[in-house]
């Protein structure tokens, strides 16, 4: 499988959506379905209020209260169902949108697929690379548009950034170094139940639920390197574990390393029990460095004075996310292929699955790993 988009299809999702998109009403959504409605939702509730013409038709969540206290606006009207499959089943539904547990990311949108409608769903695509790419089979065999939830790539930074080195601003890149840095998940998020003992855990610390840190967490940055990489994974090592909380199944410290087939090396740590400590990437090539702290771009090249990228300014939150479902609207309208389709997603992940391999089985990773399972 070739899952390298192409030059023109990431740059249509990206400044261009940020002026045209945005200067212009838009025609009304495909009626959507909304399984989910817990935290991750609300962001999705708070974008709609930034895009016009939404039609929402059904809602979906376990908890009937999320569902009443959801009824408002473009969704006063919608059906409610405590079983997800009856809204897929709704004629009434043209898109679904899934905003559930990792673990029912994949098996959600195959079912969604099966009944015709067309999919955007939370990252990431699916919590194993053979989920994935059953996911990206659905969405060819039943021809639907599938977008994945990785919003950042809408961000105006993230844009000025990517445009910058594909630009040349760095030369030739050698080398992208990742630092992420964050405290414990949310306290407050859905916590499963145990059916054999009755034990309730937080999703997130369960990685038959969240799959890994990885990809519940820094997989968002994933998709942003890919797309100023543009190469196939070659090669990963990784290790890690639950240092922190020795009794959760998801990892809190993770060290990566990783070659492309350009030549590109990649080095990521991320750790999930400093709070306030500083996210920051930096990339070097052969005519300089760029250090972002998701505050400032800093440029430095030798014989010349540090500069800054003008990356705009702040922009109201859910604005990513609303510049998200314009596009999916309008891939949906015109059949076309979403910027965040699950070939990007699942090259993006993809360095995510290697490091989870790599763990579990103390070795190096390499792209056969992947090559010999069934696409």
């Amino acid at each position: 499988m070739n899952g390298r988009p192409s030059r023109r299809s990431l740059l249509k999702g990206g400044l261009a959506a940020l002026t045209a998109a945005q200067a212009h009403a838009q025609e009304p959504s495909p009626k959507l379905g909304i399984i989910g409605l817990g935290n991750r939702a609300q962001r999705h509730l708070l974008a709609f209020q930034q895009v016009e013409g939404v039609e929402i038709a059904a809602l979906s969540d376990i908890q009937a209260d999320r569902m009443r206290a959801a009824q408002t606006g473009p969704a006063a009207n919608a059906a409610t169902y405590v079983d997800y499959r009856e809204l897929i089943a709704d004629r009434n539904v043209q898109a679904v949108v899934i905003a559930v547990p990792n673990y029912l990311h994949a098996k959600m949108a195959i079912e969604a697929m099966k009944a015709g409608k067309d999919v955007l769903m939370e990252k990431p695509i699916g919590i194993t690379y053979q989920e994935a790419i059953e996911v990206a089979a659905a969405a060819k065999k039943y021809n639907r548009v599938v977008a994945v939830g990785m919003q950042r790539h809408y961000a105006p930074a993230y844009r000025k950034i990517i445009e910058f080195v594909r630009g040349g601003g760095l030369g030739e890149v050698n080398l992208y170094a990742l630092n992420e840095y964050r405290g414990d998940w949310n306290p407050k998020t859905w916590r499963w139940t145990d059916p054999q003992t009755g034990k309730q855990t937080a999703w997130r610390h369960l990685r038959k639920l969240a799959g890994s840190s990885l990809l519940e967490f820094s997989v968002h940055s994933y998709g942003f390197l890919y797309e100023m990489i543009e190469s196939p994974l070659a090669k990963c090592s990784a290790t890690g574990g639950a240092v922190q909380w020795p009794k959760r199944t998801t990892e809190d410290a993770i060290a990566v390393i990783a070659d492309y087939r350009s030549g590109t090396r990649l080095q990521h740590t991320y750790c999930g029990f400093a709070p306030g400590a500083q996210w920051q990437l930096t990339i070097a090539g052969a005519l300089g460095s760029l250090q972002y702290d998701r505050k400032a771009a800093t440029v430095r090249k030798q014989g010349q004075e540090p500069f800054e990228l003008n990356l705009g300014g702040s922009e109201k939150p859910g604005g990513a996310e609303a510049r998200m479902y314009r596009e999916f609207f309008r891939n949906v309208r015109e059949r076309s292929q979403s910027p965040l389709n699950p070939e990007f997603a699942i090259e993006a992940a993809k360095l995510a699955y290697a490091a989870w391999m790599s763990i579990d089985e103390n070795r190096i990773i390499t792209d056969k790993d992947f090559a010999s399972l069934p696409a």
